[in-house]
């Protein structure tokens, strides 16, 4: 019995040693406490010196407080850099934006000062729109809905909705809320945009129906005149695919002008079984110097006129080589009309 005691007590560690280890792990937890909490510190005074210089910054640009917090609360909902916001337009319309929709009590006169003190009341033509609150008003521009085409204009907007009037005439049946419509515009030096919204309601303002859709930042853009382009007269083809008979129509027209980067075909009146709206992705199809060309496209924008409608059509999908063959059948035809130009003269 003895000698089994005298094992037992072998195995037992020595109440020194459990003593230590205790005092060991203390050490080791106090010592990882110590950094989280210096972390926590450290981030914490970050985080202050970064608002207090960011509400320095804002106050020198005559924001208020009250606006100043508006741009660092809600960038800092988005993840986004609060600086950004007092910097450059896009940041700070997001930002906003979230402001508007999220708070309920969201000031927008609170926004339209802030927009005018930074500079972002104004975009410059060089700068491509980001949101539709830039869109001047009375900009003019084409609406398309149930196959059906009508004049617009921006008459309106606030931060949360834009106002467009229908400057024609329309269906005295036509039901308009919560349709969705499509809406195109050229954008003076700049570039063809299109967007997307439902319009939410409807009213007569001076005899013209105006639908309030709401902002937004999907705004598909198409820049005009990239590439140099020549007038000709090709015949072309324009095939549209028809889900309803699963095979793709085909319209013959007429090329009046093309670029390396797209080009314009003119279809008769009678020869259109439906309106093409912008947007419409299409296969257009002609023969150049000799070469046949198949090429995926979209169209950008539509030009009605008396016995045809013709259509500006973006090359979408297209081989380099058939770009740069199209690029230098331009610029030899522009080359022609130069030496022409010059031999009439003399």
């Amino acid at each position: 019995m003895g000698k089994e005691m005298n094992r037992i007590d072998f195995l037992k560690l020595p109440s020194a040693d459990i003593m230590t280890v205790t005092v060991f792990v203390l050490i080791i937890v106090l010592i990882v406490l110590f950094f989280l909490l210096a972390g926590i510190i450290k981030e914490y005074l970050r985080e202050k010196n970064l608002r207090i210089s960011f509400f320095k910054e804002a106050l020198e640009r005559s924001l208020t407080k009250e606006e100043a917090a508006v741009l660092w609360n809600f960038s800092k909902k988005m993840g986004r850099d609060p600086f950004l916001s007092l910097e450059f337009k896009a940041p700070f319309e997001k930002v906003v934006d979230l402001y508007i929709k999220t708070d309920p009590n969201a000031k927008e006169e609170i926004i339209q000062d802030m927009r005018t003190k930074l500079g972002f009341d104004f975009v410059p033509y060089f700068v491509p729109l980001t949101s539709t609150k830039d869109i001047e008003l009375f900009q003019p521009g084409k609406l398309y809905v149930d196959n059906l085409s009508f004049d617009v204009a921006l008459f309106d907007k606030d931060e949360r909705f834009m106002y467009w009037a229908i400057i024609e005439e329309i269906p005295s049946n036509l039901s308009l809320i919560e349709k969705k419509v499509k809406i195109s515009f050229i954008r003076k030096n700049d570039g063809i945009y299109a967007l997307e919204g439902t319009v939410k309601e409807t009213y007569i303002d001076n005899g013209k129906l105006v639908l309030k859709i709401p902002h937004t930042f999907e705004l598909t853009r198409y820049q005009r005149r990239e590439y140099a382009r020549v007038e000709v007269e090709i015949d072309g083809l324009l095939g549209i695919y028809d889900k309803r008979e699963d095979k793709i129509i085909w319209y013959k027209g007429k090329i009046v002008d093309i670029s390396a980067g797209g080009l314009k075909l003119c279809i008769p009146i009678s020869e259109l079984k439906e309106e093409i709206t912008p947007m419409t992705e299409v296969v257009v199809k002609f023969q150049l110097s000799g070469k046949d060309f198949p090429i995926r496209s979209v169209v950008v924008n539509v030009y009605p006129k008396r016995y045809s409608t013709c259509y500006g059509i973006k090359f979408e999908k297209i081989k380099p080589e058939d770009q740069e063959f199209i690029h230098d059948f331009v610029k030899k035809e522009q080359q022609k009309l130069a030496q022409l130009a010059v031999k009439n003269k003399t």
